[in-house]
């Protein structure tokens, strides 16, 4: 037979790294993926080790108790065989991590890992095996945060009852400190602070009438107007297209030139000129002394002259810029539900006037259609944002837009970065769909939903490395508002996909503690991996915000980094109350606390309640938590070990030097989700293999 033709020997051993990642290793040393990644590569000792059911390990110790003399050691001739099934059934003989329960007059430290190679001769042991893996499977098969009818609705202490959109992270919050709170002593579960919508902060205006004169005293001169304009530019990053430059510019010197004319005849104009105000003051000014945000007169102001449905037709697409800059301004001053109507009030504009369908060139101009494209778009990806955060569906199905990505008419970074923001906006309103979805809950395909949107990611994040190495030559600055949040949405998708099975496992523990057993869950490898990918995302968040915080580049006002940290930081807790080895150490600790002071110096509104929150979650979580860092779960590899992980390397271990100042992937190497990793972890999760591989 040709060399060629040679079927591939396996490799019968994994170095720690492919271990703990749950992938196929090659073997060498090194081996070819750490190779790859230029990583370390670390192979266990050999040692041979063995495996027996709690159920027959109960039975040897019955029989021990039984016998005449004292503890009777078992002979070599005794037949104690491992729950695996032999080749002799027909069925696959593949090793696979098991549970080894000590006996009762021995401590418990908890799950410890063993591997096992030998054919199975008693039946009856797999048959509990099969038994206990089967709910398991069942336990990590539904969505919690949709399936569990009870906490679809919750009553506030003033009475009032509001809905608890699954994809919610304050939603995702009140569900687990109400879990906590019925489950844990009640020295230990303070009540829900309830942080509502608008308790940071309210913003108040009067309807102005539309056959009055708009108010254009105390306003800044001109140049002020344009370095606030820049500066809003700035800061938005990819929304600025929200505000189509050329236009803006021109009536604003046309507004300077006769404030009263242009404010009178142009209402939706002058709304969105004074939200610009409000944002530039925002952005440049750090916390207020009042304690309100800067410049937000201006927005009362804006607010009170926005046209009513009824006038949406005069000046439809700078109304909808004007409702799309509202929304942000509501959102980033934590008044959710203001944000979503006025965002979903903009989606349907752009409906009305048929700007998700492609605007032919030919109706208006070349100008006029890219204008409707990117003002379409940029609504799209607000609306997909809003939608995730307050729980609800979206106003359109993107099975009805028609209108072409900016990259498929042009190829200017500008137009490829606002693409790529499309297609992770379009990949949110797929996990809204699938993870999240009604659908997904009464068929139990949680696992598999899991599964295409990280294959739908690891495709998504190959376009954004070649997209960041080829203008960025290799290095992402922390100064780039468009890298930024490329690299920070592809990991909130990560944690927003895999929080279902945090909720999943946090049950587990909760029940598993309540039955005075171990402190710690007993989970599947892919569950273990999605959960160890899900740590992983997180920590990297932080990390990535923290140093933009050491550079004072943090977006304070806008609700996106807020959002980030907080929903990253809420997972953690709960890992490491859970699962305390898939976290690879403590740092995060000391970057979340350094983020957070960081947004309160600068006057985030939703910052101090968001810390609060955390630390009442990590106050009820106390009693759940192992105290000792040599719990494990299952399976576990020696670089899961808090303080023995290779592929983490934190902020404060980085030679700060001047030439790596502004380069996040020098601090980081994980910045940027690597596709190949991702396609890895996909492969792994494949539905057919999960309950094979772990019950054979």
């Amino acid at each position: 037979m040709p060399s060629t033709d040679r079927p591939k020997k396996k490799s019968i051993r994994a170095c720690e790294r492919c271990r703990s990642m749950k992938v196929k290793c090659s073997g060498s040393q090194p081996c070819s993926r750490c190779t790859r990644s230029n990583r370390s590569c670390h192979f266990p000792v050999e040692e041979a080790r063995v495996s027996i059911s709690e159920r027959y390990l109960r039975e040897l110790e019955e029989q021990i108790s039984r016998s005449a003399t004292s503890a009777r050691l078992v002979q070599p001739g005794d037949q104690v065989q491992p729950p695996l099934v032999g080749e002799a059934t027909g069925l696959s003989s593949t090793p696979i991590a098991r549970p080894y329960l000590p006996p009762d007059n021995q401590p418990r430290t908890g799950w410890r890992t063993v591997v096992d190679e030998s054919p199975l001769r008693d039946h009856g042991v797999r048959d509990d095996t099969r038994e206990r893996q089967d709910c398991h499977d069942l336990q990590f098969s539904h969505n919690p945060l949709v399936d569990k009818k009870e906490w679809t609705f919750a009553a506030t202490p003033d009475g009032r009852y509001w809905y608890m959109g699954p994809s919610s992270s304050w939603s995702f919050c009140r569900r687990v400190l109400a879990l906590l709170g019925k489950r844990v002593s009640e020295l230990n579960s303070p009540p829900d602070p309830w942080h509502l919508d608008g308790m940071a902060f309210k913003l108040q205006w009067k309807q102005a009438p539309s056959d009055t004169l708009p108010d254009v005293t105390n306003l800044p001169p001109l140049d002020y107007a344009l370095f606030l304009y820049s500066a809003v530019k700035y800061y938005l990053g990819s929304l600025s297209f929200l505000i189509d430059e050329a236009a803006y510019l021109e009536d604003l010197h046309d507004f300077y030139r006769d404030p009263t004319a242009k404010a009178t005849s142009s209402r939706a104009w002058y709304a969105q000129y004074l939200l610009v105000l409000a944002f530039g003051k925002a952005f440049i000014t750090h916390k207020n002394p009042s304690g309100s945000p800067a410049g937000h007169q201006y927005a009362s102001r804006a607010m009170a002259l926005l046209p009513d449905l009824s006038g949406m037709h005069e000046d439809p697409l700078t109304a909808i810029q004007a409702l799309s800059l509202a929304a942000l301004y509501f959102q980033s001053i934590d008044m959710r539900k203001a944000a979503f109507q006025h965002i979903g009030q903009a989606l349907r504009c752009c409906i009305i006037e048929g700007i998700h369908r492609h605007v032919p060139e030919e109706l208006g101009g070349l100008e006029l259609s890219r204008r409707c494209r990117t003002i379409f778009w940029a609504v799209y990806m607000l609306d997909r944002e809003f939608s995730a955060l307050i729980g609800g569906p979206s106003s359109i199905r993107d099975e009805d837009i028609t209108v072409r990505l900016p990259a498929e008419v042009v190829t200017s970074v500008e137009d490829t970065n606002l693409t790529l923001h499309v297609r992770l906006s379009r990949l949110m309103a797929q996990i809204l769909t699938t993870v999240y979805g009604v659908e997904s809950a009464s068929n139990g395909a949680l696992i598999t939903n899991t599964q295409s949107i990280i294959h739908a990611l690891a495709d998504l994040s190959r376009d954004i490395t070649t997209f960041l190495e080829s203008n960025f030559h290799g290095m992402v600055s922390r100064g780039s508002k468009m890298a930024v949040r490329l690299m920070l949405a592809q990991h909130h998708c990560v944690v927003l996909t895999t929080r279902p099975l945090v909720m999943c496992a946090l049950h587990m523990h909760i029940e598993s503690a309540e039955r005075q057993s171990s402190q710690n869950v007993c989970l599947s490898p892919p569950v273990a991996s999605l959960l160890h990918c899900c740590a992983d995302s997180a920590q990297t968040v932080l990390q990535t915000l923290r140093s933009l915080a050491d550079d004072d580049l943090l977006d304070a006002f806008l609700p996106f980094q807020i959002e980030d940290v907080s929903s990253s930081a809420f997972v953690l807790y709960l890992i490491r109350a859970i699962a305390p080895s898939l976290i690879s150490n403590e740092s995060w600790c000391d970057d979340l606390d350094c983020v957070l002071d960081k947004l309160i110096l600068k006057g985030n509104l939703a910052a101090p309640l968001r810390k609060r929150e955390l630390k009442q979650l990590d106050h009820m979580l106390a009693p759940l938590t192992p105290i000792s860092g040599s719990h494990a779960v299952l399976p576990m590899a020696s670089d899961e070990i808090p303080g023995h992980n290779r592929d983490t390397y934190p902020l404060d271990q980085v030679d700060m030097e001047e030439e790596v100042e502004w380069d996040l992937l020098a601090l980081n190497h994980s910045v940027s989700l690597p596709p190949r990793e991702l396609l890895d972890l996909a492969d792994q999760l494949d539905v057919d293999s999960i309950i094979p591989s772990m019950d054979a």
